[in-house]
């Protein structure tokens, strides 16, 4: 299968889109066999874990790619991001380096290769301020509006 390839890989059989910016990231950063795994791998964390926002750490190329210290892309693992069904991006990761969500902005994170972690790691919950709501006098009809209170840290 060719890595430019949209491919079927949900159970509800959505095709998931690939980005032009994460066409040129696979093609600059993968050679031969290797886009096939990582489009394999990607395939099986999708059928269980969606396409929504989620990001899969796919291949370990088992040796460090491009200049350890620098602006472009390096690392050892290849991680694909997917965002409401669509690869927006392709990048390596040393496997030294810490993994989040946060990192990657999405709501979950997945190692397929088992080298950095195992199981699932899912974004914290947002915590911000809380709504409540109040009724105000609005030229003399009461209307309800929401109002945003801040969170008590110490409760």
């Amino acid at each position: 299968m060719s890595h430019t390839a949209h491919y079927r890989s949900t159970p509800q059989n959505a095709t998931i889109r690939m980005s032009r910016h994460a066409l040129e990231r696979v093609s600059q950063r993968l050679v031969g066999a290797e886009a096939d795994t990582v489009i394999s791998n990607v395939q099986k964390a999708v059928r269980t874990h969606g396409t929504r926002s989620i990001a899969i750490i796919a291949h370990d190329l088992g040796a460090q790619r491009g200049a350890a210290w620098g602006q472009k892309s390096n690392g050892d693992l290849v991680v694909v991001v997917i965002k409401g069904g669509r690869v927006v991006t392709v990048f390596l990761r040393r496997s030294t380096q810490s993994f989040s969500c946060e990192q990657t902005t999405t709501d979950l994170l997945v190692d397929m290769t088992g080298k950095v972690f195992t199981g699932v790691r899912r974004a914290k919950a947002q915590t911000g301020p809380s709504m409540r709501t109040k009724v105000v006098n609005v030229n003399g009809r009461r209307v309800v509006r929401r109002v945003e209170e801040p969170r008590n840290i110490f409760a």
